[in-house]
């Protein structure tokens, strides 16, 4: 398996084929749920990356991948970070 070469914020996994950044977020509610996805869509224009995401009523799923098959970089270990924070409003 390939080593990781680029930076894992806390809490994130890092995935080595495709290189990417991958996190589940739990809450306890829909209403939750929907508010964060809410957030992360502002998140997404406002910085013009657009993570994979995949939801549940409780839970979503964030996979970030880097530009065109690179690693994640700088940008996109920031979006992940800036996930966690939008997170921790939202719980």
């Amino acid at each position: 398996m390939t080593a990781t070469t680029f930076a894992v914020p806390d809490g994130w996994t890092a995935v080595p084929r495709p290189p990417s950044l991958h996190r589940r977020f739990e809450f306890g509610s829909y209403a939750q749920t929907r508010a964060f996805l809410d957030r992360l869509a502002a998140l997404s224009e406002s910085t013009g990356l657009y993570p994979d995401l995949s939801f549940g009523s409780k839970h979503v799923n964030v996979t970030i991948r880097g530009p065109e098959g690179a690693a994640p970089a700088q940008a996109e270990q920031a979006f992940a970070q800036q996930a966690c924070a939008l997170a921790d409003q939202t719980s």
